[in-house]
């Protein structure tokens, strides 16, 4: 019976375990396969096969159960069966825990932007939908093909983010779109059976898409067109020799006439939302709020922004900055300062909340206020310089400073933006009572845009402390802020 118990729990184990499409990694020097494995329903890479394509190193402590890798010159420590890891010293959760299994170490697959991306201090965008890892500033614009089959014509339709120049040459049988790009992430649907198209499929460069034409196919008509500020797209009309439109032909072989060229236009001098700079609060030296069970502000804080830009690039095309990286030290006008530089049109700072009472909890969305404080909290400020009581409840570290003219002329749109936060918070997490408040916080005085600054929840707060530290709840706040930033982009442009 022992026996039969173990070839069972040895059978379900390997159930568990099972090869899975690999993820392809586009890096300067090319693209190349990463092998994944499935393990109870997670994505997982062995480390052998990190340490090759990352030029990484390992090593294996037996006695403490863990394992250490080295990239460049940094130690990230992974401990068997536990979902945080050390990197440089700096504790990073992971959805899943490393696994060892038949002699080889096993990560998951979100080890690879969240903690080795730290470590090599390289941004590594990781897109499940279509397996792809980005690794640095490649441009990657994510392309999504629609057709539509009529009686007399089909249409394909490629929705580019971000905006990106394209070109369409013609070849025997095909046609060919090529993107100003480093590679795309395409997404194609099936297509339907008619007589104008026979396939779309990735072009023989990782740049382009293959249109394989059907007998129907005569001539086409191109259009451009830009749904919004961070997007583009590229209308594909396949028509039969007998249509009554005039189209544009695409040249036919053998002639060597130029390429034509398709600009999706850029966008001009406009109110609308292309930069977004995304301040995580505290970090380095200054750890912010802690929670009762060890939680730290600044980790917090730098984990949902990171969360939030691999959305907005994704979803939405634009230029996103992070104020600060890594765990550094950063001065509170250095963060409102970055964002003038990046020209940004708004402004994002992220925090999380503390107060002496610790039935406190909720989050909370602030702009600045004109005022430096109310009557109370400037007794309290002229005291202590740095609280102020009864924002949320409870006491807040800030700091105040005389009233700076920058964020002035922003502050009817701030408003705006810090209700829009809350409105799209409130179905996704808990509020507390005082959802949106006007507060006199120094990071937002210098901003010469939008801005507004969130408090995720009370790390004060036990449960809710539990709560923020996962990676569902800072999911579901990333979630809501880019929703917000959705309708705070067609307010601007209204």
């Amino acid at each position: 019976m022992a026996f039969a118990a173990l070839m069972l729990i040895a059978g379900l184990s390997f159930l568990a375990s099972a090869q899975a499409p690999s993820i392809t990694v586009i890096a300067r020097d090319g693209r190349k396969p990463l092998p994944v494995t499935a393990i109870n329903n997670q994505d997982y890479i062995a480390v052998d096969d990190v340490n090759t394509t990352f030029a990484t190193t390992s090593r294996e402590d037996r006695l403490a159960g863990g394992l250490t890798i080295t990239a460049r010159g940094r130690s990230i420590v992974l401990t068997e069966n536990q979902n945080v890891v050390s990197v440089a010293g700096r504790l990073v959760t992971l959805p899943a825990p490393p696994l060892r299994r038949d002699g080889r170490w096993f990560v998951p697959a979100d080890f690879l932007p969240r903690a080795l991306a730290v470590a090599l201090d390289t941004r590594l965008d990781l897109r499940r939908p279509a397996r792809l890892l980005i690794v640095g500033d490649m441009r990657v614009p994510r392309v999504v093909a629609r057709i539509d089959a009529g009686a007399n014509n089909v249409v394909v339709t490629l929705d580019i983010t971000p905006n990106t120049e394209t070109r369409i040459n013609a070849q025997q049988g095909r046609l060919i779109v090529q993107f100003d790009a480093d590679a795309i992430d395409l997404s194609v649907p099936l297509v339907p059976t008619q007589g104008f198209l026979q396939n779309v499929t990735p072009g023989d460069t990782p740049s382009t898409v293959a249109l394989t034409l059907g007998p129907r196919y005569a001539t086409n008509r191109v259009t451009t067109s830009q749904p919004d500020a961070g997007s583009g797209r590229v209308t594909i009309d396949l028509l039969p020799a007998t249509t009554d439109i005039t189209p544009t032909p695409v040249p036919t072989p053998p002639a060597a006439a130029p390429d034509t060229r398709l600009v999706v236009p850029t966008q001009g001098p406009s109110t609308g939302l292309r930069t977004v700079v995304i301040d995580p609060g505290h970090g380095g030296e200054e750890l912010g709020t802690q929670g009762v069970k060890g939680t730290l502000e600044k980790e917090i804080t730098l984990s949902v922004a990171r969360r939030l830009r691999t959305l907005i690039e994704s979803r939405l095309g634009l230029k996103v900055f992070l104020t600060r990286e890594d765990d550094r030290t950063m001065e509170l006008d250095d963060r409102s300062a970055f964002a003038n530089n990046h020209k940004a049109d708004v402004f994002l700072s992220i925090h999380a909340n503390s107060a002496v009472r610790p039935a406190m909890k909720g989050a909370e969305v602030y702009y600045l206020t004109v005022e430096r404080a109310d009557a109370e909290a400037r007794k309290k400020a002229d005291e202590t310089a740095t609280t102020l009581p009864a924002l949320g409840g409870g006491n807040r570290a800030i700091d105040l400073i005389l009233w700076e003219t920058a964020q002035a002329r922003y502050l009817e749109q701030s408003a705006t933006l810090a209700g829009l936060i809350e409105q799209s918070l409130r179905p996704r997490v808990e509020m507390s009572p005082r959802a949106v408040q006007q507060a006199p916080f120094r990071v937002l005085v210098g901003a010469n845009m939008p801005a507004a600054l969130v408090e995720i929840g009370y790390l004060s707060n036990a449960d809710q402390e539990t709560q923020i530290a996962t990676a569902s709840y800072q999911d579901q706040v990333a979630q809501a802020l880019l929703d917000a930033l959705i309708k705070f982009r067609e307010f601007l442009e209204h």
